[in-house]
């Protein structure tokens, strides 16, 4: 009977040992599998971040480029909107001359005084491009970038390739150093003009990326947007003629063809080599686009006039660009995208994320919607107040036939405070589930307490039980024994009597 109910009182200690350390372990299992999933998360933004090359928009087979290379990039988004052996070596004659002018501008001051040397002069062939400087002539940087980039100067950047660097050598030393830094993979300067030799070659794609830091400055995109340009007097020359634009798609004249109205500059080039190149930038519809063409024909027509084929490439290629594409708006932050819970707020249970940058993709017109994906990834479910506006919760990526269109944070938009008794609260389940074995241990040596106690009430009240029957025994003999002599009239001692 003994064992039985030792037995007994043993099996329910461990039922409520279970009953107590099920949620524990419980819990410990959940936490395990939030990092599991955490790290799942990061595994997969991992993964994202190898996305295919910018180039997803750049063919459509039903056009081409008559030339040898051609490259179309919208400014505003860096799309590549259309791409022709825009990674083969080509030789990019004066488009050089962008280079020349990004790094006198980087390097020089507009209101500098140069004087034109007799070694700045001495290498130039008689057919070279020139804009007519003398010897001993001076005129400010200024007026010696409009030389080189309007009417292609080739006298114009050894002038100031010397003024600049000191020499011609050590400006194109500059100029290749320059590159390197823009991350040109494919180009190698051999003089600041464009003149041919072998060993001077680039890209299509590698003047794109020189072009586009060029245009971050404002005084180089108003150089290369002139068209005309009246030269001051100076101290060797009086009434120069106008220097006039070898780019016809910006000159203006009832008689040039060429024209393209929402051309913006920049620079045209030409050796037997070469062939005919240009850069243009086009505006309009929305769009900004960067248009490049190497090594096309030239036409004899019939009238006689030659027909320069840059110039009429680059302008179907802006009209495709044009016809064909577009901007669409897939986030802004104006508009949140989701919901993430709060822990332990004192007030809100949840805060909405929004992207921390507009996302505004070019697509083409004829675009298919199925193929078009907004992902949204959330650091986690929920956070622990508080939340502050601006924090990262997560990352949205848009995604176009498998191709990384746009990616941004995605940020609070308002803060949500901590709450003090459920911030204690959680922080007590916290450290129950770290510290749990030695809440298990505490749990069995209290029920071991417990039933330890319980056993020495029980074996007291056994022990007085068994007085009191002893005692109401021993009372009953006396009764007896005193009716006994009562009834025999014998003599009581003093038992009896008490």
């Amino acid at each position: 009977m003994k064992k039985t109910k030792f037995f007994s009182l043993l099996l329910a200690v461990l039922m409520l040992l279970q009953l107590f350390a099920l949620p524990v372990f419980s819990a410990a299992a959940e936490a395990a599998s939030d990092q599991d999933e955490a790290q799942a998360a990061e595994d997969t933004a991992a993964a994202d971040d190898s996305v295919p090359e910018d180039r997803l928009l750049s063919s459509r087979a039903s056009f081409s480029v008559a030339a040898k290379a051609a490259l179309l990039i919208d400014l505003n988004t860096g799309r590549v909107v259309y791409e022709q052996d825009a990674d083969e070596r080509i030789y990019p004659a004066s488009l050089t001359k962008i280079m020349t002018c990004l790094i006198a501008l980087e390097n020089g001051n507009l209101s500098d005084v140069v004087t034109v040397s007799e070694s700045a002069l001495a290498d130039l062939d008689e057919d070279s491009s020139v804009a007519g400087l003398v010897v001993g002539e001076q005129m400010t940087l200024e007026n010696l970038l409009y030389c080189m980039m309007v009417v292609s100067g080739n006298d114009a950047c050894n002038v100031i390739a010397e003024h600049v660097a000191g020499s011609v050598t050590d400006f194109v030393r500059m100029m290749n150093q320059r590159a390197y830094e823009l991350g040109c993979t494919n180009t190698h300067f051999n003089n600041p003009h464009g003149l041919h030799d072998e060993s001077h070659y680039t890209t299509a794609r590698d003047l794109a990326i020189i072009t586009q830091a060029a245009l971050k400055s404002e005084n180089f995109r108003q150089i290369v947007d002139t068209y005309e340009y009246k030269l001051p007097d100076d101290n060797m020359r009086q009434n120069i003629p106008k220097l006039k634009t070898t780019n016809m798609l910006i000159y203006q004249s009832m008689s040039n063809s060429l024209y393209y109205p929402r051309a913006h500059g920049i620079k045209t080039g030409y050796t037997s080599q070469a062939g005919r190149c240009v850069i243009s930038e086009a505006t309009g519809d929305g769009l900004d686009l960067l248009g490049i063409v190497c090594g096309a024909a030239t036409t004899v027509l019939d009238s006689g006039d030659l027909l320069m084929e840059n110039f009429t490439e680059c302008a179907r290629l802006f009209d495709y660009g044009f016809d064909n594409y577009s901007y669409l708006t897939l986030m802004s932050p104006l508009y949140p995208v989701d919901q993430v819970k709060i822990n332990n707020s004192a007030g809100a249970e949840a805060v909405a994320v929004a992207p921390e940058d507009e996302i505004k993709v070019l697509l083409p017109n004829d675009y298919d919607p199925d193929q078009l994906e907004t992902k949204i990834q959330l650091n986690s479910e929920s956070v622990d107040a508080p939340v502050h506006e601006g924090d990262v919760l997560g990352s949205a990526t848009v995604t176009y036939a498998g191709e990384v269109l746009g990616q941004t944070r995605l940020l609070a938009i308002a803060d949500v405070a901590k709450s003090e008794i459920s911030s204690a609260a959680a922080g007590t389940g916290a450290y129950i589930q770290r510290n749990w074995w030695k809440w298990v241990v505490l749990f069995i040596v209290i029920a071991l307490g417990a039933i330890l106690v319980l056993f020495v009430l029980v074996q007291l009240r056994k022990r007085k039980i068994r007085r009191l029957r002893m005692e109401k025994r021993r009372r009953a003999l006396e009764d007896r024994r005193r009716r006994f002599r009562e009834d025999y009239d014998l003599p009581f001692d003093e038992t009896d009597r008490r």
